[in-house]
């Protein structure tokens, strides 16, 4: 009886659960020079630039700025995103080739709170190239961490477990319980 009740308890509140799981929006610059999206939170942008894959995830959305989180060069394995505010009357402009041009522009048009909606309006620029091939492989982020300090944990862990063994063994034997 019991069994019967925690399954149909259990068939209840599963429409309930929500991962909060954005929606994902294509973007091909080689066929519209500009899209005017309306993105709520957790929301992910891909386009492709010159062979890889970037992706921009909208993180917060405030009275007059967007918090962005962009992914660049995702190819290019796992790397901390540069997180940039999109406010009221500015723009990101991206140069992904390092050669000067813009090749893509990000402008927040507007929030709307009540809502959880900002609609971001994105631009191709004229430095974009439909046929460009980057070559990353010299390219390195500048906080990405080259050597793995996990030794430095392990040996901190090793010395915290030893002192807590110490303390045990003293304070047990003060009171005169031995092992």
């Amino acid at each position: 009886m019991k069994l019967k009740i925690l399954i149909i308890i259990f068939i209840c509140l599963l429409p309930i659960i929500n991962a909060d799981q954005g929606r994902t929006f294509n973007l091909d610059f080689n066929l519209h020079d500009q899209y005017d999206l309306f993105l709520k939170k957790s929301d992910r942008v891909l386009f492709e630039y010159g062979g890889y894959n970037n992706t921009i995830i909208i993180d917060e959305i405030k009275v007059n700025t967007t918090e962005l989180d962009l992914f660049l060069f995702l190819e290019m394995g796992l790397h901390n995103p540069d997180y940039q505010f999109l406010g009221n009357g500015y723009d990101i402009r991206l140069d992904f080739n390092k050669d000067g041009k813009k090749e893509m522009s990000i402008r927040l048009v507007r929030n709307d709170l009540k809502n959880g909606v900002t609609n971001i309006l994105f631009n191709r620029l004229d430095g974009w190239d439909e046929d460009a091939k980057l070559d990353l492989s010299s390219w390195k982020v500048e906080n990405e961490r080259t050597n793995n300090n996990v030794i430095w944990y392990f040996i901190g862990a090793v010395i915290l477990m030893l002192m807590v063994i110490i303390l045990l063994t003293y304070g047990l034997k003060r009171r005169g319980v031995y092992f």
